[in-house]
């Protein structure tokens, strides 16, 4: 009995560690995105204010697209993978596929998806808990 016990006791500790490494996963989520979205800004005035040659410019413009779109890639694959989306219809947590949170239409966090378990769409809202306490 008291190997059982000690067995739940370390399952619990790890699914606590697991939330509070999500949780850290989409903090840096968050600084990738805004960091991504501050070079792009960055370069893209640059190029378009500052007096410099056009290769110049060229290539300001295309340093900032692609650190955008390389950041934004990251941040979503994060996004993805750290935590759960919960169906707002059935209330079914899931991990779900990188297509389809890339190509969801979304308001922050919660994503417009159709869920695995009823195959119904709606509004599919992120969790760190795979389950309700």
């Amino acid at each position: 009995m008291n190997d059982y016990n000690k067995q739940e006791e370390n399952l619990l500790e790890l699914i606590k560690q697991k939330e509070q490494a999500d949780k850290r996963l989409l903090t840096a989520e968050f600084i990738i995105s805004l960091l991504a979205i501050i070079i792009f800004l960055v370069t893209t005035l640059t190029a378009s204010h500052v007096p410099m040659s056009e290769q110049l410019k060229f290539g300001l413009v295309v340093i900032g697209t692609v650190s955008f779109i390389i950041g934004m890639a990251y941040a979503l694959r994060i996004e993805q993978t750290a935590g759960y989306y919960k169906c707002a219809k059935c209330n079914h947590r899931y991990v779900p596929t990188y297509k389809s949170v890339l190509l969801a239409p979304h308001i922050n966090r919660t994503r417009y998806m159709r869920c695995p378990n009823c195959n119904e769409k709606s509004w599919h809202k992120k969790v760190l808990k795979r389950e309700d306490d």
